[in-house]
């Protein structure tokens, strides 16, 4: 009786996520009180783009807890709620999984694939995705685990362990692809101006680390599985499907298996000339791409491409047209009021977690306005730029820094911008190619981000937690969040460091034309 005293009295001093995202914001303004007063400054070099020279810049901490800093969160509450990248593009995605959820199009489809292909494997599948959809950044977080979710719960599975094995493949997969994305745009930017501080003539290859990312892929795929399977499912444990007992009994007709046919023939056909907008040299081809770019990764999927911009637009679009041409078919949707009643039926359930992303919002900005990470980051940086290191050692120590930076910097590109014109020519002089200092940063990159809670989709993930939990008195903590994705962490940050020793040591190309060393 003692014993369960305790643990109710546990339970009671629970805190809410949104409330915990609060208090974290309250102390990182003390922090940056702290930091302010005792005049904490750190820098680090710059690569001036017009004439290749080094400069220095000067990162200090900004006071949030002061009398300017109270007025700018007061004034700037519903501007870091509004302007929270997720924010729009989550309901965006939401609305175009409603209509195929609502229809029935998602529940036909994934009983169809669910009867010729192995639970195992469609969760090596799921995980596959997340890595392809990483790509796409938004795509992934705000389609991808809803429909993983939706997945497992029509195979009568823990829609949770849907919910971990995208979110892991999208954010600890970030790295790998099999393709060049738009993480290859940003770094390359970067890259391409640390390697004139050695040798202005030097050539960065957009395709120099195709062969790493491809393997990476692969191994991060099968991994992710087995940690689902093994480790994540177990620890989940049952799941009350009282609510989904239809959706996991019922079997798909020839009507409904027509509809899922004609539906996705439908998407087919309209992608088409959406794919012909995205080759560029073609006649009125090209509208997607930002042509003033000079590669085609750039034009792609570069932060002025309206094709990357507008990415969540056209797969929730697409997602929308196969639920409204599955449902005219079978019958579902009637009339224009079902097809709206489809849009909003998921978004219902966004109004649990709103709070939530307003604190979480409010935390991640403040955070970053306060400069607290770019200053840890930048005083490592400098602190390793007097170190001689050469080989294995330069490989070990850049990867455990770049992998600690994402605790406090999860964006790759401002991590990259500070750390680019010190390890770049670190490995020139080492007889590494920068290309292979990409391939250490963006596997280091992947390992520490989805664990912590200034990651701006880490919300995301508590969230759609929290929507698929039974118990609605119960919150999903961020402790909770985070012991679910502590086994992946482990699993992909040994994975990462073990490919990039083997490239290291057995010396293969690492992309087209591309080696590891010069």
């Amino acid at each position: 009786m003692k014993f369960k005293k305790e643990k109710r009295n546990r339970e009671r001093v629970r805190l809410n996520p949104a409330l915990i995202f609060l208090i974290l914001t309250l102390i990182v303004m003390v922090i940056s009180s702290a930091g302010s007063v005792l005049k904490l400054e750190s820098s680090y070099y710059k690569v001036n783009i017009v004439s290749g020279e080094l400069e220095t810049k000067v990162e200090k901490i900004y006071n949030l807890f002061n009398r300017t800093g109270i007025q700018y969160l007061i004034s700037n509450l519903l501007k870091n709620f509004t302007n929270f990248t997720p924010l729009g593009s989550l309901i965006l995605g939401l609305m175009g999984i409603g209509v195929a959820y609502k229809s029935g199009f998602l529940n036909s489809l994934n009983k169809m694939i669910a009867s010729i292909v192995p639970r195992k494997t469609l969760t090596f599948i799921v995980v596959f995705l997340g890595v392809i959809c990483s790509m796409f950044y938004d795509v992934g977080y705000v389609l991808l685990i809803p429909l993983a979710a939706i997945l497992f719960i029509d195979l009568g599975r823990h829609p949770s362990a849907g919910i971990c094995a995208a979110f892991a493949g999208i954010t600890f997969g970030y790295g790998a692809n099999i393709v060049p994305n738009s993480l290859d745009s940003t770094m390359i930017s970067y890259t391409k101006r640390a390697t004139t501080i050695l040798d202005a003539t030097y050539k960065v290859n957009t395709n120099g680390n195709l062969f790493f990312m491809i393997a990476s892929t692969i191994a991060i795929s099968y991994v992710g599985m087995l940690v689902t399977e093994r480790i994540i499912i177990p620890k989940l444990g049952k799941y009350n499907f009282e609510d989904y007992k239809e959706e996991i009994e019922r079997v798909p007709n020839s009507t409904e298996k027509k509809g899922v046919i004609i539906a996705l023939l439908t998407v087919l056909l309209v992608s088409i000339p959406i794919i012909y907008c995205i080759i560029p040299g073609l006649p009125f081809s090209g509208l997607l791409l930002y042509l003033k770019d000079t590669r085609y990764v750039e034009q792609l999927f570069g932060n002025n491409s309206y094709f990357y911009k507008g990415s969540v637009s056209i797969f929730s679009s697409l997602l929308m047209l196969a639920g409204l041409v599955y449902g005219l078919r079978v019958k579902t949707i009637n009339n224009n009021k079902d097809f709206v009643d489809g849009m909003n039926y998921y978004l219902k359930d966004l109004s649990a977690i709103l709070v939530l992303i307003f604190f979480a919002a409010q935390f991640c900005l403040i955070f970053k306005k306060t400069n607290i990470g770019v200053f840890v980051v930048s005083y490592i940086t400098n602190s390793i730029s007097n170190l001689k290191l050469s080989g294995i050692i330069l490989v070990l120590t850049t990867f455990l820094i770049v992998s600690l930076s994402s605790i406090l910097v999860p964006a790759a590109s401002t991590k990259w911008a500070i750390l680019s014109p010190v390890i770049v020519p670190m490995f020139m002089q080492s007889s590494l190619t920068p290309e292979f200092s990409q391939a250490v940063f963006r596997a280091a990159d992947s390992s520490l981000k989805g664990i912590t809670p200034l990651f701006n989709y880490f919300v995301i993930f508590i969230g759609f937690l929290q929507i698929y939990t039974k118990n609605k008195d119960k919150n999903i903590t961020i402790s909770r969040g985070i012991s679910l994705m502590i086994p992946y962490t482990i699993a992909f940050t040994f994975l990462w460091l073990a490919i990039t020793i083997i490239f290291y040591f057995l010396g293969v190309p690492i992309g087209l034309n591309t080696t590891v060393t010069l």
